[in-house]
C-alpha cells in the first residue's frame, strides 16, 4: 500500500495531525511517524466530537530517503508538533530532493512549529 492509499482512507488524510515521535531505522529502510490523526466528524453535534483524535504508527518501509529541514526555532512541543502533509506532487513548487523511481512515493510533511518541511520517499507504507 502506498501513503496515498492509506490517506485516501483517512478523514482528514494528515491534516492538522499531531507529530509524537518520529524513528528512522536505516539498517532496516523503515521511518515510522507516532500520530495523533483526526478521526472526528465534522457534522457531529458536539466539539468533543467533531475534534476527536486518535494514536496511530505510520510506517514508511523500502525508505528512499528522509530530508528535514532545520527548524526556524527550538519549540515546547508539548502536546506533539502540529502538522500537515501531502504528496510532493501537490506542491506548486518542487523542493530541492532527490527523485523516485517508478512505484515509490514521495510526501511532504509541514510542521507548523518549526515553519519547516519533513520529506520523505518509499516503496510501501502501513498505518496501525
Amino acid at each position: 500500500m502506498t501513503l496515498d492509499e492509506i490517506a485516501a482512507q483517512l478523514p482528514a488524510v494528515l491534516h492538522d495531525a499531531g507529530l509524537r515521535t518520529l524513528t528512522i531505522d536505516y539498517t532496516s529502510r523503515r521511518i515510522t511517524f507516532g500520530l495523533d490523526i483526526c478521526v472526528g466528524d465534522p457534522d457531529a453535534n458536539t466539539e468533543a466530537e467533531r475534534e476527536a483524535y486518535r494514536p496511530v504508527r505510520l510506517t514508511i518501509s523500502g525508505l528512499l530517503w528522509c530530508v528535514i529541514e532545520c527548524p526556524e526555532s527550538a519549540t515546547n512541543a508539548g502536546e506533539g508538533l502540529w502538522i500537515d502533509a501531502g504528496s510532493l506532487d501537490s506542491l506548486k513548487q518542487r523542493p530541492n530532493v532527490p527523485g523516485v523511481a517508478d512505484g515509490a512515493f514521495a510526501w511532504w510533511i509541514f510542521v507548523h512549529q518549526w515553519n519547516g518541511f519533513i520529506y520523505v520517499a518509499g516503496r510501501t507504507a502501513s498505518i496501525e
